[in-house]
């Protein structure tokens, strides 16, 4: 059965459940409407403006839930339609928190394009880098972010969540969100559901009152027919790919990437436990030294005890990573020798700083130099100076090393900055709860990639280990034959051939 006809069959067989969205969905809507209307003189009426609310918010995730598990399917191991409902609030709340990111940064569109448009050359930002062009620009970035990436990222999620609670199926969801046939579905959608729509009424009314009332009617019967089918179309589509997407291979990157990360998991809590306790003692420290003349007996020794708990969570964390079943030196000669490259690593950099063009001497620090030395300070934790060097110069020329290592610039390096420098303001101060939920935002992205980033270079590094021996077997089982060719031709003659 091709896509297609399964998409049909599914909808067939939900059509039920597609019938109880497109007219569950408007009367809801009335309900709504009629709610915000009710009066509240009396004791009763109160109460019913209080359960109503409650009484819709129970019906809508009802019904997404129930349309959700009809269009996947029931395999005997699905939950029970009310928790699949109460699942549905997560990934609400994580579409309400994106786009409440989405709506601050929409406000400071106008900030970004001024500032890009400044630091534009001169020839560019008179042509094509112009105010009018990275406002909208930005507004058209925005718009992909809020109608495109977040529901792509959050609808199988949803679908997965609704039919198995808390237990999701990880690698099928993974698999379809880098199946190409997802993305375009989504975009139609958000094209014809969100986009098409807003031209509607993008048009100067004009008219007579009767007239300008009708095609208002038939505006928004248009753009709710539209909308509701999108949604409805979408959700079917990604049963299909749900339902024919496979578990990942026991062989792929991504797999291995998890099963890493999971048996590493104490440790990894354990740098994320030492970031916050870190914070809280320097907070406290600070404190202490601005009040009283003895605080720095107590505070020095202090964070020096954390940052030594801090190199060592480090070295645990990159020896249970780099963990193969091989033989490995000891926790504290791992941790030496790991500070050992680590200084070097450093002392190379005031070196290339004499570089005079700035973007060279960033991209040399920041890039190369980290992507030549992370492997062998990864390796050196577990090994010590007895490396596997042919391993890592092997390392060094994959190109899924490098593009981890400007995922990892991205994501704790240049997100930060600008996290950094769009929450700073000339004009007012932020307040502390500001400020310290930048500095948590801001060293939680940064540790996050570090920890992904080690753990795909330990992925990398098996798999190179993994070729190498195949190839030497593979050399071993060619060159073992003439070997035993060799030994019979060299044997005596038996006396019964003699």
């Amino acid at each position: 059965m091709n896509y297609f006809k399964d998409l049909l069959g599914r909808l067939s067989q939900s059509r039920r459940w597609v019938v109880a969205q497109f007219v569950g969905t408007p009367l809801l809507i009335l309900i709504g409407i009629a709610w915000t209307r009710l009066p509240e003189k009396h004791l009763w009426q109160v109460a019913l403006s209080l359960i109503v609310p409650v009484l819709l918010a129970i019906s809508i995730l009802e019904l997404n839930a129930g349309t959700m598990r009809s269009f996947v399917g029931g395999d005997g191991k699905r939950v029970k339609l009310v928790w699949g409902a109460v699942t549905l609030l997560f990934w609400i709340a994580v579409v309400w928190i994106s786009w409440t990111i989405l709506d601050w940064c929409d406000g400071q569109s106008y900030q970004w394009a001024s500032y890009l448009n400044s630091q534009a050359p001169a020839h560019w930002r008179a042509r094509f880098f112009t105010y009018d062009h990275l406002a909208h620009w930005i507004t058209i970035l925005i718009w992909i972010f809020r109608w495109i990436v977040v529901p792509a990222k959050v609808i199988p999620y949803s679908m997965a969540s609704a039919q198995t609670g808390y237990r999701l199926p990880l690698r099928r969801v993974l698999q379809l969100l880098w199946n190409w046939r997802w993305w375009p579905a989504v975009i139609v959608a958000a094209l014809l559901g969100v986009w098409l729509p807003g031209l509607f009424f993008a048009v100067d009314p004009h008219g007579s009152v009767s007239a300008q009332i009708w095609r208002v009617s038939l505006k928004l019967a248009a753009t709710y027919l539209l909308a509701m089918i999108s949604w409805v179309l979408l959700l079917a589509w990604a049963a299909v790919l749900l339902a024919r997407e496979m578990p990942l291979p026991e062989d792929d990157a991504l797999f291995r990437l998890f099963v890493r990360l999971r048996d590493s998991r104490r440790w990894i809590l354990a740098q994320f436990c030492w970031i916050l306790i870190f914070a809280f003692t320097a907070l406290t420290a600070s404190n202490i030294l601005s009040h009283f003349k003895w605080g720095v007996w107590v505070s020095m020794p202090l964070l020096l005890l954390l940052l030594v708990a801090g190199v060592v969570a480090q070295a645990g964390t990159m020896r249970s990573l780099q963990s193969d079943g091989g033989k490995r030196i000891r926790m504290i000669w791992g941790t030496l020798s790991m500070l050992f490259w680590t200084g070097t690593a450093l002392g190379i950099v005031p070196l290339l700083l004499a570089l005079r063009n700035s973007l060279v001497t960033w991209v040399v620090c920041c890039f190369v130099v980290p992507g030549f030395f992370i492997p062998v300070v990864a390796a050196s934790a577990s090994w010590g100076f007895v490396l596997p060097w042919r391993r890592i110069l092997r390392l060094t020329y994959e190109w899924r090393w490098w593009l981890g290592m400007a995922a990892a610039m991205v994501m704790g390096v240049a997100l930060p900055a600008l996290i950094d420098t769009a929450t700073q303001s000339d004009n007012t101060t932020p307040s502390l709860w500001v400020t310290d939920l930048r500095a948590c935002v801001i060293c939680l992205l940064a540790m996050a990639s570090w920890v992904l980033l080690l753990g795909w270079l330990a992925v990398l590094f098996d798999r190179n280990n993994l070729k190498t021996d195949d190839a030497l077997a593979a050399v071993q089982g060619h060159a073992g034959e003439p070997e035993i060719k060799k030994e019979e031709s060299e044997k005596p003659p038996s006396p019964e051939r003699s």
